[in-house]
């Protein structure tokens, strides 16, 4: 094997890791936004609908329960994911503290530790 044949090996293997990273990064960022939503709880739904997904800075606003969209996953999944920067997924609601830590019976276990950890596990299983 020539010196030109291993680089061009190197450099393909290379590009080929990268771009699996890359996409491997956009769906981990679609799936743990999508759990964290679907299983934050309901009552008015100003909770479930006030997760706001940006890209290298964390929003610092909430949106009232009237003009929010009506499928909060899908939005937060086509706004910030990328292959690169900061990823965040935020709740300005007041009382979302609350939730996380297991102030209602429709999600004890709260949302996004919970779901950090059950991918955090998964990736491990995974890619060890």
């Amino acid at each position: 094997m020539s010196n030109n044949t291993f680089a061009l090996d190197i450099s393909r293997f290379t590009e080929n890791t990268i771009r699996d990273i890359k996409k491997l990064r956009k769906e981990v960022q679609k799936e743990l936004a999508g759990s964290i939503i679907s299983d934050t709880p309901v009552d008015t739904g100003l909770a479930r609908s006030n997760w706001i997904a940006s890209k290298d800075a964390p929003a610092n606003y909430s949106m009232p329960l009237a003009t929010s969209s009506g499928n909060p996953v899908a939005e937060a999944q086509s706004k910030a994911f990328g292959e690169d920067g900061k990823f965040y997924l935020v709740n300005n609601v007041d009382y979302v503290y609350y939730l996380e830590f297991g102030h209602s019976s429709q999600a004890p276990q709260g949302m996004a530790r919970k779901n950090m950890q059950r991918v955090t596990d998964n990736l491990r299983a995974q890619y060890g």
